[in-house]
């Protein structure tokens, strides 16, 4: 599975980031993946059909097969 655009920017960003401010930063970006999370499961929710099994799926677990285990 490819990662999220939030993903990609903490991959990019701790090789960049001195160790000393590593922490800080993670906590951030784990918030905003937290948020970036919530927003696609939402979108999800909101209207999206599963058209290859024809039926609906939960936002929840959508997200969890497209981006578990990141």
């Amino acid at each position: 599975m490819k990662p999220t655009a939030v993903e990609f920017a903490v991959e990019q960003l701790e090789q960049l980031i001195p160790s000393g401010h590593q922490l800080a930063i993670r906590i951030i970006l784990d918030q905003a993946k937290e948020m970036e999370k919530q927003q696609i499961i939402e979108g999800y929710q909101n209207g999206s059909i599963d058209t290859l099994k024809d039926e609906l799926k939960f936002g929840k677990q959508y997200y969890n097969e497209q981006f578990k285990n990141k």
